[in-house]
């Protein structure tokens, strides 16, 4: 496996790969970022942070022993098209549910190729469906084009609320491309919403965007922006889609020197309770 080893396994579990129903690893990219730098940074802050977790849940009643989970390390990422390869090569080497810590949003890519769902969702402030960003046609704010291109399938942005209008006329070229702003999902009911775009789908993929969520609760982000998700609304959703139907899930885009532990804290709580979520729909 294209990975290094890390020192500091999430949530502290030392399970061995072949045993694990669970296996976690970092994608640490910060090539294309566009406003702020560090999300390279990201994956061992979670890690980090995810030690000093209470592990009880109060939404499934699960707890630390209930997951089987291994943390294999880091995929290295000179650049992006071997760290997508790197992404892609370690999904494709163990038989666990893959977690991707990440690095910038381009990442989800490299699972993609390799996982082919026929339903993204995803928690995300912006579309990252431009066609280039900066005179980059790869990068955080294209790979949901990209992929589409690529890989064909359905994909929802949950939260979009910053978006462009080149983004807006592509996505409405096309029933598989939708979103759903945030203000529909804060004014409505979201878990409803989403579970109605999930009828039809056998293999689904969720990659979460720590942008996604308010700046007063996930400040430490790329690009922060006003009126975002609460952690609540997140999490209910989550709760009801996190079954059998989801083959793999990342989290994105944490750049913890921007605030003193908030934003992977939440990360790291949302990864574990979304885990505790899939295992209680799927055992």
């Amino acid at each position: 496996m294209p990975v290094k080893p890390t020192l500091q396994p999430f949530l502290d579990k030392e399970t061995e790969l072949e045993d694990a129903d669970y296996v976690i690893f970092g994608a640490p990219l910060d090539e294309t970022t566009s406003h702020r730098k560090g999300t390279r940074f990201g994956p061992g802050a979670i890690r980090r942070e995810s030690r000093h977790l209470d592990t009880y849940s109060v939404r499934t009643g699960l707890d630390w022993g209930d997951l089987s989970l291994a943390d294999i390390g880091d995929v290295e990422c000179p650049d992006v098209p071997r760290t997508l390869e790197g992404v892609t090569e370690t999904v494709d080497s163990f038989k666990g549910f893959p977690v991707m810590l990440g690095g910038e949003h381009t990442v989800t890519l490299g699972a993609l190729r390799s996982l082919e769902p026929d339903l993204v969702l995803v928690f995300d402030a912006h579309l990252d469906l431009r066609d280039e960003l900066f005179g980059e046609r790869l990068c955080h704010a294209t790979y949901l084009r990209r992929g589409y291109e690529e890989l064909g399938y359905k994909a929802v942005v949950l939260g979009a609320r910053a978006l462009s209008g080149e983004e807006v006329e592509y996505a409405k070229s096309t029933a598989d491309l939708r979103y759903m702003t945030a203000l529909d999902m804060l004014r409505e009911d979201p878990v409803a919403m989403v579970q109605d775009v999930m009828r039809g789908s056998e293999r689904v993929y969720v990659s979460l965007d720590m942008d996604v969520l308010d700046p007063s609760v996930a400040p430490a982000v790329g690009n922060p922006h006003p009126e975002g998700l609460t952690v609540t609304i997140v999490m209910d959703i989550l709760e009801t889609v996190m079954d059998g139907r989801v083959c793999g899930f990342d989290v994105t885009e944490v750049y913890p020197h921007y605030d003193t532990g908030q934003t992977a804290a939440t990360a790291a709580y949302l990864v574990m309770e979304a885990l505790y979520s899939h295992a209680s729909q799927t055992r």
